[in-house]
């Protein structure tokens, strides 16, 4: 931020100088006047004084006598994110709610006047009223992108939020079904052929697509040779939802299919079709698990959610619907698909978040894993125990005395040397 001098007066009878600065307020683009006192014996002096002053101001970057506060900030660099359209409109409502945590705490703040204490200040508020670090760490880090874009407008100098972290988070426990649960839950998927939420779960279960993209299939979508694309997705923005591109060039895939559910969305698209050309109709490309008809209506991933709530409820299952995404990868995973395949599946921007999700989700597996170790030697690699259970004689450790100790550090620090 500039600050140009308008006027430097001095007080009748006194070493005090008047000094009137103007400087255009970044955030609401106002010309803002502002007014300081310098002492000066001499008009040279307070020119000097002056001049001191506005580099102090600049230096300090962009705030001193700027009406902005923080809430305003925060309306003005989301109005800036959506208009840029850099993110997804899904991504600026959840900034919109983190925006509103931030300025819970300190809204009324100038944003020159925040500082390093003040950003550690507001994060230990929210642990103490209850927020998980999780929940601290996302409007922190909005905070730091923020304040990122001021340093970039020439609004301040430097951002707090570089000399601060948010509280540890401790990673997510998965919560994925295990093979009785999995199998019982698509047994009774299986027997309500056709319902959109039975073959929802069967997607979720087969092939981990997001909530999003299984609402979002359309007949275009399936393939004859048993695959299906993964082509679009459903957000929620400010008033519900909307049809957008994959979250990610990876998202975008085309996923095979278990001969059952490949043969059983065959058999949906040829009744669809069947139906549509006695209507006459030509060209309709309906979405899967939405209405069959020529202006199709998607299943709405809210009402997804909420009817696959009532039937874990009705079934006795404790999982959300995001956790059968969970429960396709760890069995991918336990039953040995490499992870680059795994994170093919579930379109993953990279191999290494499907390893730091799943990789210490099957402890069974880690365990069933030390065969492989056992393999690796020509040697017997049972336990001592079974040996001394069989009746063999336990295998003896090596014992030293203390002179030979003696001798093989002495040998060791001589070839060191």
């Amino acid at each position: 931020m500039r600050y140009t001098s308008r006027g430097l007066r001095r007080r009748r009878n006194t070493d005090k100088w008047e000094v009137t600065l103007t400087h255009r307020d970044p955030v609401t683009g106002e010309q803002v006047s502002t007014y300081h006192t310098v002492e000066a014996k001499t008009e040279k002096q307070a020119l000097r004084k002056r001049d001191e002053l506005i580099l102090e101001l600049e230096r300090k970057g962009g705030a001193a006598g700027s009406k902005a506060t923080i809430e305003e900030f925060m309306a003005a660099f989301l109005d800036y994110k959506e208009k840029a359209a850099t993110v997804e409109l899904s991504t600026i409502r959840g900034y919109r709610h983190e925006s509103k945590l931030i300025c819970r705490y300190i809204g009324d703040m100038r944003l020159g006047e925040l500082g390093i204490a003040d950003v550690n200040d507001f994060m230990a508020r929210m642990t103490a009223d209850g927020y998980s670090p999780k929940s601290v760490a996302g409007p922190f880090r909005l905070l730091k992108q923020a304040l990122k874009w001021a340093v970039a407008q020439d609004m301040l100098t430097k951002n707090p939020c570089d000399f601060c972290k948010p509280p540890k988070r401790a990673k997510a426990k998965i919560n994925a079904l295990d093979r009785e649960e999995r199998t019982r839950m698509l047994g009774l998927a299986r027997q309500a052929p056709g319902q959109p939420l039975a073959m929802a779960i069967e997607l979720a279960l087969t092939t981990g697509m997001r909530r999003g993209e299984i609402c979002a299939l359309r007949w275009s979508d399936l393939g004859d040779d048993g695959t299906i694309t993964v082509s679009h997705a459903f957000g929620l923005k400010e008033g519900g939802y909307y049809l957008k591109e994959p979250k990610t060039g990876s998202s975008a895939r085309t996923i095979p299919l278990t001969g059952h559910t490949s043969d059983t969305l065959c058999a949906m698209r040829k009744d669809t079709f069947r139906i549509l050309g006695e209507m006459g109709v030509k060209g309709a490309d309906p979405f899967i698990l939405g209405t069959q008809e020529p202006e199709s209506r998607p299943y709405n991933p809210s009402l997804l959610g909420k009817e696959y709530a009532a039937f874990c409820k009705m079934n006795g299952f404790s999982c959300t619907f995001h956790d059968l995404r969970h429960t396709f990868a760890t069995m991918m995973i336990a039953g040995g698909t490499d992870v680059r395949t795994v994170a093919s599946y579930l379109g993953h921007s990279s191999v290494s978040m499907t390893l730091n999700t799943y990789a210490d989700v099957d402890p069974d597996a880690k365990r069933s894993a030390v065969t492989k170790v056992e393999e690796a030697f020509d040697i017997d690699m049972s336990r001592v125990a079974d040996e001394v259970a069989g009746g063999s004689e336990p295998v003896s450790a090596l014992v030293f005395t203390v002179d030979q100790l003696r001798a093989m550090l002495a040998e060791a620090e001589r070839r060191e040397r």
